[in-house]
C-alpha cells in the first residue's frame, strides 16, 4: 500500500435526525465502501462541498421516487465540518497508488464494494488511519466527483467536529440562499 498524506477541514453530510454526526457505529452495524457490516467503524467525510452535495443526492435520491427539496426544508441533511489533524492514509487516489492496491485507473468505476472492503479490512489490520479516496457518488467514466476520506475509527482522534451548517447554507444552488 503507498500512503498520501491528508488533513484539515472536511465534511460530512449529516440526516437533520442524527444526533451525532461523528458516530461511527452505523457504519459499522451496516457496513460502507471501506469496511464491511460489522466489521469496524468508519466517519466517511467529504474534501469539499460539491462532494457533499453528490452523496447527498445519492444518499436522498438514489430510488429515483424523491428530490432533496421533496423533503421539509427543516429534514433536509445539514453539513458537519471535522479538522482533520493532517495524518498519513492509504492512497486510492493517485494512479500509484491505485496501482499498489490493484485497483484499475478508472476507480471508483466497475470496482466492487466486496473488493473496496477488502482493502479496507487489510489496511484497517495494518493499523492505517484509513482510506483517502476518489468520491464514487456520481462518478461516470468522464466525470470522477473529487476526493473523500475514509476515517477507521481506530484515529477517530484525527478528527473534531467543527460547524454543523444548515441546508440552505451549504447545498450549491444560488437560489437557496
Amino acid at each position: 500500500m503507498r500512503y498520501l498524506n491528508r488533513g484539515g477541514i472536511y465534511a460530512r453530510v449529516c440526516d437533520a435526525t442524527w444526533r451525532n454526526c461523528g458516530d461511527t457505529g452505523p457504519s459499522k452495524l451496516f457496513g460502507g465502501r471501506w469496511n464491511a457490516p460489522g466489521a469496524f467503524g468508519v466517519l466517511y467525510l467529504c474534501a469539499d462541498r460539491a462532494v457533499a452535495a453528490a452523496n447527498a443526492r445519492w444518499a436522498y435520491e438514489r430510488d429515483g421516487r424523491f428530490t432533496l427539496f421533496d423533503r421539509r426544508p427543516d429534514r433536509r441533511p445539514y453539513l458537519q465540518e471535522f479538522a482533520v489533524r493532517k495524518s498519513r492514509f492509504v492512497d486510492a487516489v493517485t494512479a500509484p497508488g491505485l496501482a499498489a492496491l490493484d485497483l484499475p485507473a478508472s476507480y471508483p468505476i466497475g470496482v466492487s464494494r466486496a473488493k473496496c472492503r477488502a482493502i479496507g479490512t487489510s489496511a484497517y489490520a495494518e493499523g492505517a488511519h484509513g482510506i483517502g479516496c476518489r468520491s464514487a457518488a456520481e462518478a461516470t467514466r468522464e466525470h470522477i466527483a473529487g476526493e473523500e476520506l475514509a476515517l477507521f475509527d481506530i484515529a477517530g482522534s484525527l478528527a473534531t467536529p467543527g460547524r454543523r451548517i444548515p441546508f440552505r447554507r451549504w447545498y450549491p444552488l444560488p437560489h437557496l440562499r
